[in-house]
C-alpha cells in the first residue's frame, strides 16, 4: 500500500508522542513492504535527506504561531498529496481533519488517530479550544477509520459520538546505552534520580511534582526532561524553584534520553489530560519503576504493574507515595521487573505496526460506504 502521514512536527523524532510513533510506524511499514510518504515541517526537519530508512521525506513549510503552524501546515500536506496520490491518508491529531474531505473526494482512504480530549489543554484560548472540540466531530464525520491510543480514549468516541474506533497504543524503545555522558554533563548518577519527561505545560502538572519532591526528605534529584516554547512563563516559574536538587535539562533525545530513562531510580507522571503516554510506556519499557496521576488512561497502562496517586488531591498524595517509594529501593527494584514484563507482553512496536496496517488493509479493500474499520483491540488487560 501508498500510506502518507500528516500532522507531526518531524521525523527522526525529537518533539512528542505522535512523531516517535510515526517514526516507528513509518519505518516498520516500510519493512513489512509498503510504501511510506511523512511530511515534515520545513523548520523542524533535522536533514534535508528525502530518504529514511525507506520512508520518503517530504519537508514543506508553515506559519509560525501555536494555533495555525499544524493546521497550515496540513493544509500544504494535503494539496501536495492530492496530486501526488496514494491509498491511505493518515491525519495525527483532530485538528487537522478539516481537510480529510479533499482526499475522500479523490479516491483515497482517510484514517486519524485521535489523541485523547486534546481541546482540555490549558494551552489553548477560548478559540482553538472551541475548534478542537470541533475537530473531534470533523473527524468521526470526515475520516473512514479512527485510531485511538487507550481504551478509555475509545469509550470517549463511542460514547460522545457513537464512532467505533481501533485501539492501538505505543510501542517500547528498545535502544540501550553504554554511555554515561549525558549523566555526566547533569551531574547525575545511576539510580540517583526520579525521572520526568514531557512538554513543560500546565495540564502536564509539573508544578505538582517540583513542589511535592520540595517537600520529600532524600538525596536523590529530580530530572525534569522536556520545555514548551509557548509556555514560556509557565517554564520560568518551574526553574524558579531554589531547590538544588531539581535539574531541567531541556530536551534530550536518542541516547542521551536513553541514558536517562535506563538509570533513572524510578519515572514519575503527574499529567492530568489524554491518552496513553509514549513516555510512560517508554520508561516501563526501560525497566522503571512507575508512578501516575490515576487518570483512567496512565491505569490502564500500569495495570498492576505500577503505583499511582490520587490526583484530585494536588501534591499531597503525589509527595506522600514518593516518599514510600523513595524509602523502600526493594519494592522498587521488584517494580522495575514488573513493568518491564507488562512493556515487552503488551507494548511493542511490531504489534503496533501490524495493527496499523490491518486497519489500512481493511479500508483500502472496504467499499466507501464503510465509516470504520473493525475495532482493533489491544491486547491489554
Amino acid at each position: 500500500m501508498r500510506i502518507a502521514m500528516i500532522g507531526i512536527k518531524a521525523i527522526p523524532a525529537r518533539f512528542g508522542g505522535f512523531e516517535t510513533a510515526v517514526d516507528e510506524l513509518s519505518r516498520g511499514l516500510v519493512r513489512l513492504g509498503h510504501c511510506v510518504r511523512v511530511y515534515n515541517r520545513s523548520a523542524m526537519a533535522t536533514s534535508p535527506a528525502t530518504d529514511y530508512e525507506g520512508v520518503e521525506l517530504i519537508n514543506l513549510p508553515t506559519v509560525k504561531s501555536k494555533n495555525l503552524s499544524t493546521i497550515v501546515h496540513a493544509f500544504l500536506c494535503t494539496l501536495h498529496v492530492l496530486i501526488h496520490r496514494v491509498d491511505v491518508v493518515h491525519y495525527f491529531t483532530t485538528g487537522v481533519t478539516l481537510f480529510a474531505p479533499l482526499p475522500r473526494l479523490f479516491g483515497m482512504k482517510v484514517v486519524c488517530s485521535v489523541d485523547g480530549t486534546d481541546w482540555q489543554r490549558a494551552k489553548w484560548g477560548r478559540f482553538p479550544r472551541w475548534y478542537l472540540r470541533f475537530s473531534e466531530k470533523l473527524a468521526v464525520l470526515f475520516c473512514q477509520g479512527l485510531i485511538s491510543d487507550s481504551k478509555d480514549v475509545m469509550h470517549y468516541y463511542m460514547q460522545s459520538y457513537h464512532a467505533a474506533s481501533s485501539c492501538i497504543a505505543y510501542g517500547t524503545c528498545e535502544q540501550r546505552s553504554l554511555q554515561k555522558d549525558v549523566l555526566d554533563r547533569f551531574q547525575l548518577r545511576s539510580r540517583n534520580y526520579v525521572l520526568f519527561v514531557g512538554r513543560l505545560v500546565p495540564e502536564n502538572n509539573v508544578h505538582h511534582l517540583v513542589r511535592a519532591f520540595q517537600k520529600t526528605s532524600t538525596d536523590q534529584k529530580l530530572v525534569i526532561v522536556g520545555d514548551d516554547p509557548w509556555e514560556k512563563g509557565y517554564v520560568r516559574s518551574l526553574k524558579s524553584c531554589s531547590d538544588p536538587r531539581i535539574v531541567f535539562t531541556g530536551g534530550v533525545y536518542g541516547e542521551g534520553y536513553a541514558q536517562l530513562q535506563q538509570n533513572a531510580y524510578m519515572f514519575v507522571l503527574p499529567d492530568e489530560v489524554g491518552g496513553t503516554h509514549p513516555a510512560l510506556v517508554e520508561a516501563m519499557g526501560y525497566g522503571n519503576c512507575v508512578l501516575v496521576n490515576d487518570t483512567p488512561s496512565n491505569l490502564e497502562v500500569i495495570s498492576d504493574s505500577g503505583f499511582y496517586y490520587h490526583g484530585v488531591e494536588g501534591d499531597a498524595d503525589l509527595r506522600h507515595k514518593m516518599q514510600q517509594l523513595l524509602d523502600v529501593p526493594e519494592l522498587v527494584a521488584e517494580y522495575r521487573r514488573r513493568a518491564l514484563r507488562r512493556a515487552q507482553t503488551y507494548y511493542r512496536w511490531e504489534d503496533v505496526i501490524e495493527r496499523h496496517a490491518n486497519v489500512y488493509r481493511q479500508l483500502v479493500g472496504a467499499s466507501d460506504e464503510v465509516k470504520t474499520p473493525e475495532l482493533v483491540q489491544s491486547g491489554r488487560s
